[in-house]
């Protein structure tokens, strides 16, 4: 089924995918139909009833000019293998289809042949664990976040203890933006996408997302260091990925709760605004407890604290909330 009741066409596999779209001349004329795609004529408005009810294709004879290819008939060969699956022929000419859009994104963001490097600069947010400076820097597609004094939550690659988070950012994410900018938009966008995993869906490709439980049988943080045998602070650790796309997530199971609704209401009714994406997110996870309760299956609790009151929260081996349980303070009961 596809948006707005059009049949598209069958599923291209992706061996298939990779042949069609390495040829430079295709590759190019996906490019030039993105470059000649307006967003803000009125025809490519996003409607929910079709998503391609405007008029807004590009004549052969156009797209054929704005390439610069010098034989029609081979370039009609080579836009003939687009068709379908990256671009979509219609009456008036021709337009990228998601897939194709997706290709052309990926290129702008500077996820494909784009390299650049952001040296190690402090960002003026404390670490969550000690207080001290947060240093970040950005290479390989990647900004880590990692404390300038204490062994933070992880171990990066090379067993340096320090790691506050690793999140993977496009190139632009860095364009026109101060080094404090930088850390909290690629906070945002990882945050969100974690969002997505916890509720079940890849923030990729929208597939069914498998949810698990990475539990450290013999935790033994170390003062100065990670745990020697999982390498990090925390003992429960979330694991979600998607088998479509092979996209996957890792992280404390202290972060990933903080989404819960649950969580969000319990803050709110003591006065706080609760903004998953924030740093503040991390900041809160630090607070929470975590008990194993059951491990065949896997039954955890994990314990919110707020002015003296405390929110309980009980989980599956699937991460579903089972049981949710406040605990008030003899002061908020008074009250």
């Amino acid at each position: 089924m596809s948006r707005g009741g059009r049949d598209d066409s069958s599923t291209l596999p992706p061996g298939d995918a990779f042949a069609v779209l390495g040829n430079e001349t295709r590759f190019e004329i996906v490019r030039t139909l993105w470059e000649l795609y307006e967003p803000e004529d009125p025809a490519n408005v996003v409607k929910f009833a079709d998503l391609y009810d405007g008029d807004t294709a590009v004549s052969f004879s156009e797209l054929y000019e704005a390439v610069g290819y010098g034989d029609s008939g081979n370039f009609n060969y080579h836009l003939e293998q687009l068709t379908d699956h990256f671009v979509r022929r219609t009456d008036a000419g021709y337009e990228l289809t998601e897939a194709g859009f997706e290709i052309a994104r990926s290129v702008v963001a500077g996820t494909v042949g784009e390299k650049l490097r952001l040296d190690s600069v402090e960002v003026d947010e404390p670490c969550p664990r000690c207080g001290a400076p947060v240093v970040i820097d950005y290479d390989n597609h990647h900004l880590a976040a990692s404390c300038s004094q204490c062994p933070g939550i992880w171990q990066d690659a090379t067993g340096d203890d320090g790691v506050l988070f690793t999140f993977a950012v496009p190139p632009s994410g860095l364009t026109d933006r101060t080094p404090e900018e930088v850390f909290h938009a690629t906070l945002r966008y990882n945050l969100n996408r974690i969002r997505s995993f916890i509720d079940g869906v890849c923030p990729d490709c929208s597939s069914a997302v498998e949810q698990s439980l990475d539990v450290c049988d013999d935790h033994e943080p170390r003062e100065g260091g990670g745990c020697p045998h999982c390498h990090r602070q925390h003992a429960i650790e979330v694991a979600e990925r998607c088998h479509q796309c092979k996209s996957v997530a890792r992280g404390p199971l202290t972060i990933a709760i903080l989404a819960h609704p649950s969580v969000t209401a319990f803050y709110h009714d003591r006065g706080i605004v609760h903004d998953f994406t924030a740093w503040e997110t991390f900041r809160r996870a630090q607070t929470l407890e975590t008990e194993l309760l059951e491990t065949d299956p896997y039954r955890i609790r994990v314990t919110i604290p707020c002015d003296g009151d405390r929110l309980r929260l009980t989980l599956d081996e699937t991460l579903a909330v089972v049981d949710v349980v406040q605990e008030l303070s003899s002061a908020t009961s008074t009250d």
